[in-house]
């Protein structure tokens, strides 16, 4: 009876693992190993991306990452909606990756009020150097809500596109040109009414997994 018993329990158990299974190989990176994706993560919401960013960035997709650097700048001469990006960082066995770019977002809804939807269209351009370079074309959509109490304001957000990699050089995957999904969510926090500096967060999911932590002077909603 012992017998019988045993692998009906076992039975039990083999969906459940079997989907565990799945969402573990979906959530690991596969396609960007030993180099920084240049769009990862974007830090575009709907509620401000001008102003001067730094920001630390850890990324999966550098293997052992120390972190790396990364500043985000929209000069008062650009038009709105654009800013540069650039980042510098070190991973395993000391391996180096810097980055370089121009982000674009163009607003397609705002509502009367600050709780209210509001949702950008977002792309631009990007290039990375490592141990290979990655030349990215990012699209997506990016919306968000705010919250104001006395001197507190509150954006969190998400955004949701694809990001089109052409991989160069000797080191790159066998695999030249892919299409990966790209998410993300984040939040920014200021303190201050005027909003001067503002607290940003966000985490990137999927293949171009990555974490960050800054703070932006002068953010903005688009205006500069």
């Amino acid at each position: 009876m012992l017998r019988t018993l045993v692998p009906q329990r076992m039975a039990r158990y083999t969906r459940p693992l079997a989907c565990l299974r799945l969402l573990v190989a979906i959530a690991t990176p596969t396609s960007a190993a030993a180099q920084l994706a240049p769009d990862s993560p974007r830090l575009i919401s709907p509620h401000g991306s001008s102003g001067l960013g730094v920001h630390w960035v850890r990324s999966d997709a550098l293997p052992g990452s120390e972190g790396a650097l990364l500043a985000t700048w929209a000069p008062a001469p650009l038009p709105d909606g654009l800013r540069f990006r650039t980042a510098m960082g070190r991973g395993a066995a000391g391996s180096s990756a810097v980055l370089g770019g121009v982000d674009l977002q163009v607003p397609l809804r705002r509502g009367g009020s600050l709780r209210s939807l509001a949702i950008d269209w977002q792309s631009g351009a990007g290039i990375s150097f490592g141990d290979y370079t990655i030349l990215t074309i990012p699209v997506g959509l990016t919306g968000g809500v705010s919250w104001t109490s006395g001197s507190v304001w509150l954006a969190p957000w998400a955004s949701a596109g694809f990001a089109a990699d052409m991989r160069l050089g000797g080191a790159a995957p066998a695999e030249e040109f892919v299409v990966t999904p790209a998410f993300e969510v984040g939040a920014d926090l200021a303190l201050d009414v005027e909003r001067r500096f503002v607290f940003r967060t966000a985490v990137a999911l999927g293949e171009r997994q990555a974490v960050s932590l800054g703070l932006a002077y002068g953010l903005g909603r688009l205006a500069r």
